[in-house]
Parts: C-alpha cells; sequence; structure tokens
C-alpha cells in the first residue's frame, strides 16, 4: 500500500469516528464545527498551514451562501406549494411522500429506517467537506475544481432559492394540503444534546422555503460524479450512498422528487461547468 492510499484510510478512519462522536454527543454537524475536525487532521499530517490557506476561502464563501440563504424569505415571500406536490403525482401517480411513510413509518414507534434517514440527513455538510479533504491530500488540483463546483452549485441553489420559493412536504402537510409526517421532529427528539458547542449557525435563521433545487439531493451526486472523475471506478462503492440519501429525504417529508431530480440536474450542469473553468483557468489548475 503506497502513502497516499494508507493517508486516506487513515483519515476516512478518523472522519468515521469523529462523525459517530458528534452523533453520539448531540453535537450538530455545521461546517464552522465540521472544519475544526478537519483542522486537527490537518494537524496530524502537519499540513496544517497549507490548509488555511486553501480552507479559509473556501468556508467562508460556503458560509456566507447559507448566511444569504436565510434570507430568502424576506426576500421573495410568495411561496409555490401545490405545483410540487402536483409534479410529483404527475409523474408517479400517487404522492412518493405519503407512499414510503405508509409502508414504512409507524406513528409513535419509531424504528431502525427512521434513525438511519435521520443520520443520513444530517451529513448534509459532513461528506463534501470530508470528500474535499481527502481530495486536498491527494491532489490540491482536484480540490479546486470541487470546491469550486460546489460553491457554483450552492450560490445557483440560492438564485432559484430567491425566484422560485418552495415549500417542503411537511410544510404543505402544516397547511393540511397533504398528509405527510415530519419524521425528523419524532426521531431528534430522542437523540442525545449533552453538548453545546459554539456555532455561528445559531445567528443564521433556517430558509423552510428552499426545496427545489434539493441540495441534499445535489450534493451527494455531485460528489460521486467528481469522484468517478477523478477515481474511475472506485467511486461506484459511493453511489448507493446516493441513492440512500434520495430516499431518505423523500421519506422523511423533506423534499419531494421533483426537488431530488433538479438538484441531480443542477449537479450534473455544475460539475461540467467547474470542469470546464478549472481546464482553462491556470491558477485552479495547478
Amino acid at each position: 500500500m503506497n502513502h497516499r492510499n494508507f493517508l486516506i484510510i487513515i483519515f476516512v478512519l478518523y472522519m468515521i469516528g469523529m462523525t459517530g462522536f458528534m452523533i453520539w454527543q448531540g453535537i450538530g454537524i455545521a461546517p464552522d464545527r465540521y472544519a475544526l475536525v478537519l483542522l486537527l487532521g490537518s494537524l496530524s499530517i502537519k499540513k496544517t498551514r497549507s490548509f488555511l490557506f486553501d480552507w479559509i476561502p473556501f468556508l467562508f464563501i460556503l458560509i456566507a451562501y447559507d448566511f444569504l440563504r436565510s434570507l430568502v424569505p424576506y426576500l421573495n415571500q410568495h411561496i409555490h406549494v401545490l405545483e410540487l406536490v402536483n409534479a410529483d403525482i404527475a409523474i408517479f401517480g400517487v404522492l412518493p411522500n405519503t407512499f414510503l411513510q405508509n409502508l414504512f413509518y409507524q406513528p409513535g414507534s419509531l424504528n431502525f429506517l427512521d434513525y438511519f434517514s435521520t443520520i443520513i440527513y444530517f451529513l448534509h455538510f459532513a461528506l463534501p467537506l470530508s470528500f474535499g479533504f481527502i481530495l486536498w491530500v491527494t491532489n490540491r488540483a482536484y480540490f479546486r475544481q470541487f470546491s469550486l463546483g460546489i460553491l457554483l452549485l450552492s450560490y445557483a441553489g440560492w438564485v432559484t432559492f430567491v425566484a422560485y420559493p418552495a415549500a417542503p412536504p411537511w410544510m404543505a402537510a402544516n397547511q393540511g394540503l397533504i398528509h405527510v409526517t415530519k419524521i425528523l421532529d419524532q426521531t431528534l427528539g430522542k437523540f442525545p444534546a449533552k453538548y453545546e458547542l459554539p456555532t455561528i449557525y445559531h445567528n443564521f435563521n433556517p430558509n423552510p422555503v428552499a426545496a427545489i433545487p434539493s441540495m441534499h439531493a445535489a450534493y451527494p451526486l455531485i460528489i460521486f460524479l467528481f469522484a468517478l472523475s477523478f477515481f474511475k471506478f472506485k467511486a461506484l462503492y459511493f453511489l448507493p450512498y446516493v441513492f440512500a440519501v434520495w430516499f431518505a429525504m423523500v421519506y422523511l417529508g423533506e423534499h419531494y422528487v421533483i426537488d431530488e431530480i433538479v438538484g441531480g440536474l443542477y449537479a450534473l450542469v455544475f460539475f461540467i461547468v467547474a470542469k470546464i473553468l478549472t481546464s482553462r483557468v491556470k491558477f485552479l489548475h495547478g
């Protein structure tokens, strides 16, 4: 085994351990908190100065995106609700959220699938940052290309949220328009909350009308596309996770399938855009 592969294996084990510890201790996985986990990883391989130089701009822009995302409800108050419901029913003949919950969810009795889907949901920030760190360790040009793709994708999503704020399934259910349970409300009460570490995310208001495109669907897919580009067929091991995320978002009542389809299209477009731009810009190449 060469040194690079050894570092990747060690880092993957480290991130699995730290992520599991954060979930076990009830520590929310926010980008600024997770950056500290990555910083500790950089200390172990004696690349802290390079980490700060490469990662601070990326993290600042990513966190700025989430700040802007919290402003969407104030910028456009015309919320779209029934269009997404009707789109899913037109495609599938039934509403997939209701269909899956009728099949697997038992009110008052949480099961493995409920908890598994919740954990998948909260890896939303952990996976892109972890994958970015692996690229940074192995090839900094890969890292720059991937970070460009993630940032372009995120801000394109933000522009769409402003132009077309859309309610998720649980919000439509709160209005009595569909029958869907917000399962996260049930599962989160069962997770511990032993430590409340500082995070600037306490100062952000979540954007409840950012249903389409689904960034929860787009992030795993763009990770897969970059992994396929960089690591070839080894990336296929990540594909089941992509499907698991897409299933979880619908089952939990957080997204419609149409949200995920549009999110997937955004991921594909900005993967291609990032590849084109980095092939033409020397700084991102080197």
